[in-house]
Order: C-alpha cells, then sequence, then structure tokens
C-alpha cells in the first residue's frame, strides 16, 4: 500500500545507533554512580526513557539527573562517530521524496539530536517534520508523538499515514495513533507477528 506520509523512527530504522548507545548510557547513569553493561543497552534501546529507568533500580529521585546526563551525551563526539545510516535508508528517503511523498521522522530521542545527525551525515533531503522527546511529554508507545507530528503538518490521523519502526512498540505507537503501523523486522526477531512487517526498508518501495 502506498501512503502520502511516511513517518519513521529513528534509532534502529533510518540509523543504526547500537554502538552509539552504550557510551551514551554509561554517561548518563556514571552521573548517579551507577554503570551499565552492553546487555542491559540491549534490553533499553527499544524503550522511552521512563521505562529503561524504571528497569534500572536507580532511586526515582535522580531521574532528572540522568535524563539531562544521557540528553547531554548524546552529541559527545565519540557517540556521534559510532552512528551510521542502514544501508538502504538513505535510497529509500530520497525515492519517496522523488514520488512527492512527505517523509518525517517521530522518535523518543531528541530532535535537536536527530538534526544533527542528519547534518553531519549529509541527509539534506526534505524532512517536513522531527518530532522528538523534547517535543512531547508521553514516549511511545502513547500515542502523542505521533499526533503531534500529524498536527505539525496539519494532517488527520488516517489510512493515508504510516508509521516505520523497528520495535512492536513503534507499530503499537501508529496503531494507538489511528495511523498505520509497519514494523521493520530486519533479523526475523518477531516472525509470527500479524500486523504489517517488512524485512528491508526497500520493501516500502515495491
Amino acid at each position: 500500500m502506498q501512503y502520502g506520509l511516511y513517518l519513521f523512527d529513528f534509532d534502529g530504522t533510518l540509523f543504526d545507533t547500537r554502538d552509539s548507545l552504550l557510551p551514551i548510557f554509561r554517561a548518563g547513569y556514571a552521573a548517579v554512580g551507577r554503570d551499565v553493561t552492553p546487555e542491559e543497552v540491549e534490553d533499553w534501546m527499544h524503550l522511552n526513557l521512563n521505562q529503561s529507568f524504571a528497569l534500572s533500580g536507580v532511586d526515582p529521585s535522580k531521574f532528572d539527573i540522568v535524563t539531562d546526563a544521557i540528553i547531554a551525551a548524546l552529541d559527545m563526539p565519540e557517540a556521534l562517530r559510532l552512528i551510521k545510516p542502514f544501508p538502504e535508508a538513505r535510497e529509500v528517503l530520497e525515492t519517496l521524496v522523488l514520488r512527492g511523498k512527505k517523509i518525517g521522522i517521530v522518535s523518543n530521542n531528541t530532535a535537536s539530536h536527530i538534526r544533527n545527525v542528519l547534518e553531519q551525515l549529509h541527509f539534506d533531503m526534505p524532512v517536513s517534520c522531527i518530532v522528538g522527546s523534547d517535543i512531547f511529554t508521553h514516549g511511545k508507545p502513547h500515542p502523542e508523538p505521533i499526533l503531534t507530528a500529524l498536527s505539525m503538518l496539519g494532517l488527520p490521523a488516517d489510512g493515508k499515514s504510516c508509521y516505520v519502526g523497528d520495535s512492536l512498540q513503534d507499530e503499537e505507537c501508529g496503531r494507538n495513533a489511528g495511523i498505520d503501523g509497519i514494523l521493520l523486522d530486519r533479523e526475523n526477531v518477531h516472525p509470527g507477528f500479524m500486523g504489517k512487517r517488512i524485512r528491508s526498508l526497500t520493501d516500502l518501495l515495491a
């Protein structure tokens, strides 16, 4: 099915940020004296900060300290140089734009960090909106991030828009907002998933 608006998750969907997350989380939790293991980052990478913090065992009163430290660490040079686009991402976005489609990014990451990465990696195709955690209050799978994007674009929540992400939480966020959620399952982690599922971003061009 073709859509007029394609909204994309950022981490794990358009950009491979897996390697960058360990130094980011470690810097964030170091602010409260808590070490972070690679295994924990693997579990936390698809969660919003509230969800991952709840799993950390850190005193809830220190949430703001950890969050501020993580946000500050996002643009550390040692983290930025570990971020790379997935091989097909640029071609797919450019093709969608050439076909007259609107594209946007909706992420639990911050909009300012996303803009920084796009600039540094020269992703200069027209992105209609960038919505991050510095704009909304409730993270995915709450519908607010996507509803915020639709509001910015003056578009209704209907079948003419979709949200593509690499976690079940992303797909649920799309459905919760009233648009099509599409699960990007590159490694066939969810073979029994019954909703809309693709194995590569290039499948969106079929």
